[in-house]
C-alpha cells in the first residue's frame, strides 16, 4: 500500500528559515523536521551559503540535514533571492556581446584541448518511490530518498563521444534510473550552436566564491533542439551498447529514465527532442563557463512533466597546471501525472547528483639506455 504524499507548500528562503528556527526552538525530532522540510517547496534558490549558514544555525540531525540538501538541490534552477544579488549595474551591449563572444572562443578552443584526464564519477541516486519510515510501518510516499550509489572511473574522452558501455561492466550497471551525459563539453557545445537559432539575453550578476559572475539566460525553440528526452521504464536489449551520436560538430545532450528489472521484455521508448532554456554562469574578464542549467520546455517535456540538467565547474589542479573542469551535476525529473504511477510502487520524481573527483592523467615516461661495458 502507498499512499500520496500531501502538495507542497511553495516558499521563499525567509520562509523555510523561519519556520525551521522555530521547530527546532520547539526541539522537534529528526523525523518531524523531515516532514516538514518534506511539505515544502522553495520558490527561491537555496546558495551553498545559505544553505552552510542554516546548517550551523539549526544543527539539524542527520535526516533532516539530508532532507534540507535536497531541498536545495532541487532549487538550483532559480533565482536567488533578489537581496542576495549584487546591486551592480547590468553591461551595456557591447560589453555583453564580448562577454559572449569570449565564451564561445573558450568553448571552442579552451575545452577541446583539455587532455583526455581520468576521474572518479561518484552518483548518489534519490527517487520518490514509497518506504516505510518506521518498522513494519506502511510504506508512504514521503519525498525523495537515497535508493543507489554508484562510482566509476571515467575519462573525458568517453563522456564526450557516449562511448557505449560494454554490457556487465561497471558503467553499464550504472546506466539505470535517471542517466545524463553531456557534462564534459558537449551540452555547452549544445547550447552555444542551438542558441544561433534562439536567443540570448542578459539576465543579472551573481557573486561566486571566485568573483562576480555574469548570468545570461537563452532558450532554443524545438525545431533547432539537440537535447534529447529518452523515456523507458525496463532495460532495452536493442539499446545496449548504442551511443547516440552527435549531428555534425555539434553537442548533445540526453536525459532518460531506465530501470533494470532483468525483464527481456521490450517496453516502447519514448524519444523527443524538446524546446529548452536555461542560464550561463561566466566569468566576465575570460569567458571561462562556470555553471549550466538546461531544462526542458514544460509543453514539450514527453514522458516527462520536468527534465532539466545543472553542470557546475571549477578549478582542477594536475600537475603544475589548472584546468577548468566538471566538478559537480544535478539532474532532476518527474513523471506525467499517472494514478497507477502515484498509486503503486514506482517512482515518479528522480534527482541524481553526480561528483567528480580525483581528477589524473594517464601517462608513461620512457628511457633508451645503450650498451655499456659494465651493467649499471
Amino acid at each position: 500500500m502507498a499512499l500520496p504524499a500531501i502538495a507542497a507548500k511553495r516558499v521563499t528562503v525567509a520562509q523555510l528559515e523561519q519556520a525551521l528556527t522555530e521547530a527546532s526552538a520547539a526541539h522537534k525530532p529528526d523525523l518531524e523536521m523531515v516532514r516538514l522540510i518534506d511539505e515544502m517547496e522553495l520558490a527561491e534558490r537555496l546558495t551553498e551559503a545559505a544553505l552552510d549558514r542554516l546548517n550551523e544555525k539549526l544543527g539539524l540531525g542527520p535526516q533532516a540535514g539530508l532532507a534540507l540538501e535536497l531541498l536545495a538541490d532541487q532549487s538550483q534552477f532559480l533565482d536567488p533571492p533578489a537581496g542576495e544579488l549584487p546591486a551592480t549595474a547590468a553591461p551595456d551591449n557591447a560589453a555583453q556581446q564580448r562577454m559572449l563572444e569570449a565564451a564561445r572562443t573558450y568553448v571552442a578552443q579552451s575545452l577541446s584541448r583539455i587532455p583526455n584526464f581520468l576521474a572518479n564519477r561518484t552518483t548518489y541516486r534519490y527517487d520518490d518511490s514509497p518506504r516505510a519510515l518506521k518498522k513494519d510501518a506502511w510504506p508512504v510516499r514521503a519525498g525523495l530518498h537515497l535508493v543507489d550509489t554508484s562510482s566509476r572511473e571515467t575519462s573525458i574522452r568517453e563522456e564526450r563521444e557516449n562511448q557505449p558501455a560494454v554490457k556487465g561492466s561497471a558503467a553499464w550497471q550504472e546506466r539505470t534510473g535517471l542517466v545524463t551525459q553531456g557534462e564534459f563539453g558537449s551540452t555547452l557545445v549544445m547550447i552555444l550552436d542551438d542558441t544561433a537559432s534562439g536567443k540570448m539575453s542578459w539576465s543579472h550578476w551573481e557573486q561566486t566564491a571566485t568573483g562576480p559572475a555574469a548570468v545570461f539566460q537563452y532558450s532554443v525553440p524545438k525545431s533547432a533542439s539537440h537535447f534529447e528526452i529518452i523515456g523507458a521504464l525496463q532495460r532495452q536489449p536493442g539499446l545496449e551498447g548504442v551511443a547516440t551520436p552527435a549531428v555534425g560538430n555539434r553537442g548533445i545532450a540526453s536525459i532518460r529514465i531506465q530501470a533494470n528489472d532483468g525483464s527481456s521484455t521490450n517496453i516502447p521508448i519514448i524519444r523527443n527532442k524538446p524546446g529548452y532554456h536555461g542560464l550561463l554562469w561566466l566569468d566576465p574578464a575570460t569567458g571561462t563557463i562556470l555553471r549550466i542549467t538546461i531544462e526542458a520546455d514544460a509543453k514539450d517535456s514527453t514522458p516527462f512533466r520536468r527534465a532539466a540538467i545543472l553542470v557546475q565547474y571549477g578549478p582542477v589542479q594536475i600537475g603544475d597546471k589548472e584546468f577548468i573542469c566538471p566538478v559537480r551535476s544535478l539532474a532532476l525529473s518527474s513523471a506525467e501525472a499517472d494514478a497507477r504511477a502515484i498509486a503503486g510502487d514506482e517512482p515518479t520524481e528522480w534527482l541524481n547528483e553526480t561528483l567528480f573527483t580525483g581528477y589524473h592523467r594517464f601517462a608513461s615516461t620512457t628511457r633508451i639506455l645503450t650498451d655499456t661495458a659494465a651493467p649499471q
